[in-house]
């Protein structure tokens, strides 16, 4: 009767822990992806709230370029922690841990990257506009405070605070990412001594 039921073979089929590295690989790919098109759906949306002057239109292409820096990282960096999880060994079952501490990895090197070349594209969009284009990083206000004001205090500002996220956004990141390796450290240690 337990051959019948697809419970018990698919709780074997999870537990083996095959099942979550190819799982997550094809999600990372996936978002990796879902990267490329939001930067192509985002560069396309800019362009539209943008000024119109010269100094504007120049601003929007350098900010275009940052921003193609900015997904083109993200989607790269996924890519690459997709093939990690695929390569991973799976040692004795353990694969939830060591995926779950990739994953915090993965997520401070994407945010670091969005912000930072995003922060410094936005300052350089600022600058060269004079402000003008400023409007046209509403549509980043997830990611990117607006400022008001003077031009270069405000891309001054916008630069040091998004620079300053990044590198705290990666760091914690990857203390979480120790911490844990830590935990599980203590935890075969204790097993061991036992």
């Amino acid at each position: 009767m337990e051959k019948l039921l697809p419970a018990p073979a698919l709780l074997r089929l999870i537990s083996a822990g095959r099942f979550f590295k190819v799982v997550f690989a094809w999600l990372l790919r996936l978002w990796s992806l879902a990267a490329v098109l939001a930067g192509v759906w985002l560069s396309i949306g800019l362009w539209k709230d943008g000024g119109s002057s010269t100094q504007a239109v120049f601003a929007q292409l350098v900010f275009q370029v940052a921003l193609v820096v900015a997904f083109y990282l993200a989607a790269h960096l996924t890519w690459l922690r997709a093939q990690d999880v695929a390569a991973m060994p799976q040692a004795g079952g353990d694969v939830i841990l060591p995926l779950a501490r990739l994953l915090m990895r993965l997520g401070g090197e994407v945010y670091a990257s969005l912000l930072a070349v995003l922060s410094t594209g936005g300052a350089l969009l600022i600058w060269i506009s004079a402000g003008d284009a400023q409007s046209g990083l509403a549509g980043l206000g997830l990611l990117l405070p607006l400022y008001g004001g003077d031009p270069f205090p405000a891309g001054l500002s916008l630069l040091a605070e998004g620079l300053a996220f990044a590198a705290f956004g990666l760091l914690g990141a990857y203390t979480a990412s120790e911490v844990l390796a830590l935990i599980c450290a203590i935890e075969r240690n204790t097993r061991a001594g036992a």
